[in-house]
């Protein structure tokens, strides 16, 4: 009786040391893993398979929309037929964000989680590394 009074006390501790020590929790509209703490974004772990998932019919394959590429980090980096969209170091100043903010993008889809958008932003303001 004892022990397992002990066990179900100890139950809720494993749970929430369990879940303090994950990097990360997936969107249930992606699938897509964001972090949970304070850190650098990933964009070969979480950007990437975000813009591929979401964005990657239109903006990917031999003739993308506007000449932008979202499929690859060097391709998205070089920007559309207009210009950058991607400005390392200022996400306000990105006109990714904001199409994404004004829900202009994506087209015909379910607009990007606040998550989904903050990751963005995150990884643009922190230099958007191709890490």
């Amino acid at each position: 009786m004892r022990v397992e009074l002990l066990s179900v006390a100890i139950l809720p501790l494993g749970i929430g040391m369990f879940v303090q020590g994950s990097p990360s929790i997936v969107t249930p509209e992606s699938g897509i893993p964001l972090p949970i703490e304070a850190g650098p974004v990933s964009y070969s772990q979480q950007v990437s398979p975000l813009f591929q998932s979401v964005c990657g019919d239109c903006h990917g394959g031999d003739e993308p929309e506007l000449g932008l590429d979202l499929t690859s980090y060097e391709a998205a980096m070089e920007g559309s037929e207009y210009g950058t969209v991607i400005e390392a170091g200022d996400a306000d100043g990105s006109l990714l964000i904001d199409f994404v903010l004004s829900g202009e993008m994506p087209i015909d889809a379910d607009p990007l989680s606040e998550e989904e958008i903050e990751m963005i932003r995150s990884w643009i303001d922190a230099g958007a590394e191709n890490n």
